[in-house]
């Protein structure tokens, strides 16, 4: 009979035996498999995340210079102070781009606020939103029709919009908006339904009553009619400080349009340019180089790389990965020490058996095969059930070990500058009046999917652990002669 023949009928007759061994070996293969899914499905995560949000880098006008601010009366409010440094421009976005390889677009940004009516002139109903104001709303709607403004975005693309690539906002009708553009707005399609609006419809855009008041402008004269060539949908929930001012009720248009709508707005010029690289690896080198520019005058303009996004989706991945690999690491090392005292165990038990083999001439090659053949018999069918219960448990672990490190991460927000000037008076931090998402948490999803590669290990290195198990726990008996192994069992 062969030593196949012997594992063969050893496995089926030990029952109870054979069903603690498949357990063990399920239970471990099943740990360690659904530690190299995660593992797989964590790393592509990360490089979905990469590709989703790129690298960006920021220019911004350098406003340390305080010999570059001017301050002008605004009526009986107050003053309201201005940057007169060089100005950030198309012009200028677009000689970056031209000498500075990997970049791949670009949005030069301004915010006001306006309002909006419809062809008739009728002000446009605004949709309600989250608003933590303090009071502040109810303040700030007692001046005329300072309730009406909404937010206004000068944009050079939309479709480089940091709300946009950000995946906080998606285009859902009609098309983005370039500084070409004449004339052209997006709004949500919310705030569309509401006003019964849609795509080719027109709209009015003027400073309020309230801010004309101030500067001694005739509202009639900053009146702009644009098309609605573009409608987008929020994909996350947001919050500000004033409900009129939401990202709700927003508008997105040029800077043509806002600056004859208020004609401050184009004397200040765009608040910041975002710049998108190619490959996010880059991004370091590709600063350096735009700095290095000698068009790029330092007491003018500053720029930074904006990694905020990215890395508040990066770190939980990142402790995911660095979380798994310890405890597969931890599962191999005690599953193959728990592995070697089963098998141990069962050498001893058996160490009559291994005696009479002996004694019938059979080699101790032979009898330490045969334990191999027994235990690499069910580790076959162990491994092969453990595919199928590491997807549940990956699938499961994985969500929760995410949820658990994320959760960890603070989600940190700051405001820039030391105030911001609302229609000509300075009354709270400019970021106070940011639409602020929540962090959207379908970047940081994971898909888990068992690798091939990852069953082909797992095979490969178990029956390797089995093999060195087998030797180690058979070796101090088999060395034995028969004589003495019967003796010890007497």
């Amino acid at each position: 009979m062969s030593l196949f023949q012997r594992a063969f009928l050893y496995v089926t007759r030990k029952r109870a035996k054979t069903a603690v061994l498949f357990l063990l070996l399920t239970v471990i293969a099943t740990l360690v498999l659904s530690g190299i899914a995660i593992k797989s499905a964590v790393r592509t995560a990360q490089l979905n995340v990469r590709q989703a949000l790129g690298g960006i880098f920021t220019m911004r006008q350098n406003t340390s210079d305080s010999s570059k601010w001017k301050s002008q009366k605004v009526g009986d409010f107050g003053y309201q102070s201005f940057y007169t440094g060089e100005q950030l421009s198309v012009k200028l976005a677009e000689m970056i781009m031209d000498k500075v390889d990997g970049i791949r677009g670009y949005n030069a940004g301004a915010t006001s606020y306006v309002v909006a009516t419809n062809a008739e002139g009728k002000v446009l109903a605004l949709l309600e939103s989250e608003t933590d104001d303090g009071g502040l709303g109810g303040l700030l709607g007692s001046y005329g029709d300072f309730a009406s403004t909404v937010t206004a975005f000068a944009d050079t693309n939309t479709e480089f919009d940091s709300y946009f690539t950000g995946g906080y906002l998606e285009l859902v009708e009609g098309r983005h908006i370039t500084y070409q553009d004449t004339d052209k707005v997006m709004l949500s399609k919310e705030l569309a339904e509401l006003n019964g609006l849609k795509l080719g419809d027109k709209l009015i855009l003027r400073m309020s009553e309230f801010k004309a008041s101030m500067t001694g402008k005739d509202v009639g004269k900053t009146r702009v009619e644009v098309e609605v060539v573009g409608l987008f949908h929020a994909t996350a929930k947001s919050s500000t400080m004033l409900s009129n001012w939401s990202m709700d009720n927003a508008l997105y248009t040029t800077m043509d349009v806002v600056g004859r709508v208020r004609p401050e707005v184009l004397q200040e010029g765009y608040e910041k340019i975002n710049f998108y690289v190619n490959d996010p690896a880059k991004l370091p080198e590709i600063v350096n180089k735009v700095n290095s520019l000698p068009d790029i005058d330092p007491t003018d303009f500053v720029v930074d790389a904006d990694t905020g996004d990215a890395d508040a989706v990066m770190k939980p991945l990142a402790n995911v990965d660095r979380l798994v690999s310890i405890l597969v690491l931890l599962v191999i090392v005690v599953g193959a020490a728990v592995l070697y005292l089963v098998l141990a165990g069962r050498v001893r038990e058996r160490a009559n058996e291994s005696g009479i083999l002996l004694s019938l001439g059979m080699s101790r090659k032979n009898i330490v095969c045969q334990y191999l053949a027994e235990a690499v018999f069910i580790a076959v069918f162990a491994f092969a059930f453990s595919v199928f219960t590491s997807g549940i448990v990956a699938r499961t672990a994985g969500a929760r070990l995410l949820d658990y490190t994320a959760a960890k991460e603070a989600q940190e927000g700051g405001a820039e500058g030391l105030g911001t000037s609302v229609d000509g008076s300075t009354i709270v931090d400019s970021g106070d009046f940011a639409p602020v998402f929540e962090r959207k948490e379908t970047l940081t999803e994971i898909e888990v999917d068992i690798p091939v590669s990852g069953i082909w290990l797992l095979y490969g290195a178990g029956i390797g652990i089995i093999f060195l198990s087998v030797l180690a726990a058979g070796l101090p008996v088999l060395r034995m002669k028969p004589r003495e192994i019967f003796a010890r069992m007497n």
